[in-house]
């Protein structure tokens, strides 16, 4: 469906995926959050074990903040259509 063919619905829809999506995402951050706190960084291997959790937090933030602007852009569609 081309974007100009979208209805109240079918944002209705995507802005629904989105709020699922962001929930997922949110939760992967706290989770890479969790496993940062609770591994030892007494050596090397810890401490690039904590490396790669907050590698892996930062990418899952990225995602967080795209969907957040994906929301905030259907949002606005909805808002228009709804005009």
């Amino acid at each position: 469906m081309a974007a100009e063919e979208e209805t109240c619905e079918t944002i209705q829809g995507r802005l629904n995926v989105l709020a699922k999506s962001l929930v997922s995402e949110r939760n992967s951050v706290l989770y890479y959050d969790t496993l940062i706190q609770k591994t030892d960084d007494s050596d090397s291997v810890g401490k690039g074990t904590r490396r790669m959790y907050a590698e892996l937090r930062d990418e899952e933030k990225k995602h967080v903040q795209t969907i957040q602007s994906m929301i905030e852009y259907w949002e606005q569609r909805l808002k228009e259509l709804n005009a």
